[in-house]
């Protein structure tokens, strides 16, 4: 068997009709064209209502037009309407949703420098004050721990 019978045998099973709706909800909004199918991350439907997520502000807004819900209900309808074996049913409204952002990862303490400290931390401190004596130190501490 080849991967994509797999997969088409795991989605007309009954128990995955939610799979199967999702797929087919999928291919519709493909339909809407490159740029705005590119802003939509995932969707799923749930009682009348299409959930759409989207990964950024800017998308929301772009896909929040009252022209674009009504394109994306009306093409979702009339497929409904042309296709009797269809999982997806027929929709009242549209909703769009930020997901959450993924965050940055945090920068291991153990990485090396970025360049090769020259200095060996052996000069003279002859400076008076306590307060810049002091930080003549903490520099050649912090030196030392560079190289």
């Amino acid at each position: 068997m080849r991967s994509f019978e797999i997969i088409n045998h795991i989605i007309n099973d009954p128990k995955y009709k939610n799979l199967k709706a999702a797929k087919e909800a999928r291919n519709l909004l493909n339909l809407l064209g490159v740029a705005k199918s590119k802003l939509i991350k995932f969707s799923y439907q749930k009682d009348g209502i299409l959930f759409i997520a989207v990964t950024h502000p800017l998308a929301k807004f772009e896909l929040n037009h009252d022209s674009i819900k009504f394109q994306i209900k009306n093409l979702l309808n009339t497929y409904i309407s042309n296709n009797p074996n269809s999982a997806l049913q027929p929709i009242n409204s549209v909703v769009i949703f930020i997901t959450k952002l993924k965050n940055f990862q945090e920068v291991s303490p153990q990485q090396k420098p970025i360049f090769i400290e020259r200095s060996d931390g052996l000069f003279k401190n002859s400076a008076k004050d306590e307060q810049i004596h002091a930080l003549f130190e903490k520099l050649r501490e912090s030196v030392n721990a560079n190289r």
